[in-house]
């Protein structure tokens, strides 16, 4: 399995806001979105040197980052492209902030709208909340309000961007969370880097902190990719072995899917998946786990049937995550019922050539 992106983004951020050397551990391949954000950081001013099992990081501080002379491109990863917005939003030069065109057609408002107020100037190269967006910093405010009820990347935007600040500041949250295991990951690892972090309500006090993450840090194995070995064992009948198995501790709302195994007829004892064909309707909640929604809706198809709930923040992604994998199932002759939060769908149903090209 490939290192979690989301462990991996907040760690490259992290490092490159501390002023020491450190080495991200357990791993050969960054992943896309990861790439981009360490090139954007690269571009800032931080140093990344390639291990043969990690990478070694050299920051710079958030008061030595410089002006990229180029756009910062976070390619498809809306992760990197919201924290380098407020990341950007705290530098006291302007910074162009851009993605690829799935990027472009998304919805970056709740970011913007909680960090307007805080003196921060955007202007735009296309249309208003649109990217390419410039930049310009630094905060002038103690208090910001941010909407979670549609992703919880804009909440941990702000948390990280909050380094090297003088005085506290309160993160105030509206509407009702999303990807909750994201925003607490963010917090442990600020909290593991010094971050001083305190809870009242709906309101985050974070005090002045200085990045200072562990020398050598471990990062796990990306939970919500054992969707495809479970998917592919029941396509092929044939056992997988997993060579790096999931740590539940480190499996960001993703564990649903583990916990789930019986009812697809899949048999798991020490990384090994075996399918045994003993399938039965469930219902899932999505709403800390909504990347796996399009998997999850083939590997009940094709066992048990049942429910995908909880997920209604899966339509404010690249596309309508939700329509598109109604839209991908019928294309392999698989039929779903689309619900305002998710997916019903007929179990024991067979795959048919699609007729014609598949639009992803």
């Amino acid at each position: 399995l490939p290192p979690s992106k989301s462990h991996l983004i907040r760690m490259l951020y992290l490092c490159a806001l501390s002023k020491n050397k450190h080495t991200l551990q357990n791993f050969n391949d960054l992943g896309e979105d990861a790439e981009s954000m360490k090139r954007c950081l690269t571009q800032l001013g931080a140093t990344f040197n390639p291990l043969e099992n990690g990478i070694e990081i050299g920051g710079c501080g958030i008061e030595g980052f410089q002006r990229s002379p180029s756009v910062l491109y976070a390619g498809n990863s809306g992760t990197a492209l919201r924290f380098l917005i407020g990341l950007s939003s705290r530098l006291n030069f302007l910074s162009t902030v851009d993605g690829d065109a799935t990027l472009r057609n998304r919805n970056h408002a709740d970011l913007l709208n909680a960090i307007s107020p805080l003196g921060v100037s955007f202007s735009y190269g296309i249309e208003q909340g649109q990217l390419p967006i410039l930049v310009q910093g630094p905060w002038n405010g103690s208090e910001v309000s941010v909407d979670v009820s549609r992703s919880s990347q804009p909440y941990s935007s702000l948390l990280l961007a909050s380094c090297g600040l003088n005085e506290p500041i309160v993160i105030k949250t509206t509407g009702d969370a999303v990807s909750r295991r994201h925003a607490a990951l963010t917090i442990d690892l600020m909290r593991e880097s010094g971050a001083i972090i305190e809870h009242q309500n709906d309101a985050t006090m974070v005090q002045p902190w200085t990045s200072k993450p562990p020398a050598n840090w471990y990062v796990p194995s990306d939970a919500s990719m054992m969707a495809f070995p479970v998917l592919a064992c029941i396509l092929t009948k044939q056992s997988i072995h997993i060579k790096n198995p999931i740590e539940t501790e480190y499996s960001l709302g993703h564990e649903v899917m583990l916990d789930h195994l019986t009812a697809f007829g899949i048999h798991e004892e020490g990384g090994l998946l075996s399918c045994k064909g003993n399938f039965s309707p469930t219902e899932i909640d999505l709403r800390d786990a909504n990347d796996l929604l399009p998997p999850l809706s083939a590997i009940l198809a094709l066992t048990g049937g049942g429910r995908l709930y909880g997920a209604s923040h899966a339509q404010h992604k690249e596309s309508n995550r939700i329509k598109s994998t109604a839209k991908l199932l019928k294309s392999f002759g698989l039929n779903c019922t689309i619900e305002e939060d998710g997916l019903s769908i007929e179990g024991d149903q067979s795959l048919v050539k699609p007729s014609e090209l598949i639009e992803t």
